[in-house]
């Protein structure tokens, strides 16, 4: 998500700046056509927005809430839990395979094992919304990075600086990253998420698989981004003749190819990141779904003179293949969704914004004099 924000910044600086060219400047487009693009809006912000089967709930709910609980449940804990909502049973009660009519039964897949049981699971724990948790946080972030870089003096198009940039933030705030990580996979709990933001003495703890997981993302992104730049790729200062559209679409482009390196190199890494900091899971919280707080036994607990979590390695070992499998479903079946998604918000919209600027074309050759 904030190299998307970044794709969707740097395409309104393109836009804006080819807007501001009085050749390209709006000559009294159709009301009609107005409207129709306002409506069009409208729409996807509520289809974006909506709770079931929004943009919000593919980006965020699946890709960012369940892939976390899929990084961290046990493929065969010790106690599985309920999630047959149609069972005559309470849904938080621990099932025992010593009871006599379940003792020849086959145990039950991982809650994580589809979305559908996994957002079934998590509301019956935890409430409607709970698709959404740690959402307030994740938000605080987003806005406290938004408003450092902010005051840093770098470009979009200094690519090299971005990635400098983007990287040290998100280290330098990889404790907030560990409590979103604890309230998506521990049960409700009635402290309020800046409480949960550990001290930055857990901070030199955390770091090493935060830079992992962001340097190496930044770097699959921005360096290419870079290359791009410098081989004249991305450069719009020769395009007065471009209309914005395909100067924009041009941008996207070339910047196809570095989203999907980050987005692929992401995925291990993140993997390891969660699990990292899965593993200095406050002894008071419980987790919401099954999982084993030693790892195996790697984790030597703080309170014995250990580390008190496993180190990125042991994050990536202790993540058994059926795991593997299910996080690799979730994002693929994530991905697919968000790209289904994404060609018809452009085609719907691109379609309008060509019909207005075809129309702008045909009002400005229209009003130009006749010198024949």
């Amino acid at each position: 998500m904030t190299y998307s924000s970044f794709l969707v910044r740097r395409g309104t600086e393109l836009a804006s700046a080819h807007f501001k060219d009085a050749d390209k400047q709006p000559k009294e487009p159709p009301a009609g056509l107005v409207a129709l693009l306002f409506l069009t809006f409208f729409l996807l912000f509520v289809a974006m927005a909506a709770a079931d089967s929004g943009w919000l709930q593919v980006e965020y709910t699946f890709g960012m809430v369940v892939a976390t609980l899929t990084a961290i449940e046990d493929t065969h804990p010790d106690i599985y839990v309920r999630i047959d909502a149609d069972a005559d049973v309470d849904p938080n009660k621990p099932v025992d395979f010593n009871e006599p009519e379940l003792a020849t039964a086959t145990p039950p897949k991982p809650i994580t094992s589809k979305l559908r049981t996994t957002i079934k699971h998590l509301r019956a724990r935890a409430g409607f919304w709970s698709g959404f948790r740690g959402l307030s946080l994740y938000l605080a972030y987003s806005g406290l990075r938004g408003f450092i870089s902010s005051f840093i003096p770098v470009p979009t198009t200094s690519f090299f600086g971005q990635f400098v940039i983007q990287s040290l933030l998100s280290v330098l705030l990889s404790t907030w990253q560990m409590a979103w990580v604890h309230i998506v996979i521990s049960e409700p709990s009635p402290k309020r998420f800046y409480q949960r933001i550990p001290s930055w003495r857990t901070w030199i703890k955390i770091a090493p698989a935060a830079a992992l997981e962001n340097i190496l993302t930044a770097a699959a992104f921005f360096l290419p981004m870079a290359v791009a730049s410098f081989a004249g790729w991305v450069d719009t200062s020769n395009d007065k003749g471009v209309p914005p559209l395909v100067a924009l679409y041009r941008f996207m482009g070339v910047s196809v190819v570095p989203a999907l390196l980050a987005f692929l190199i992401s995925v291990p890494a993140r993997v390891v990141f969660i699990r990292v900091a899965a593993s200095m899971l406050p002894e008071e919280d419980e987790s919401i779904v099954p999982f084993d707080r030693s790892f195996g036994g790697k984790v030597n607990p703080a309170i014995l003179g250990g580390s008190g979590c496993i180190s990125l390695i042991e994050a990536w070992t202790t993540f058994d293949w059926s795991a593997r499998v299910r996080f690799a479903k979730v994002i693929g079946k994530t991905f697919a969704i968000e790209v289904a998604l994404g060609i018809f918000f452009v085609l719907v919209l691109g379609g309008q914004l060509f019909m207005l600027g075809t129309d702008n074309l045909h009002n400005a050759a229209g009003s130009k004099p006749n010198h024949a």
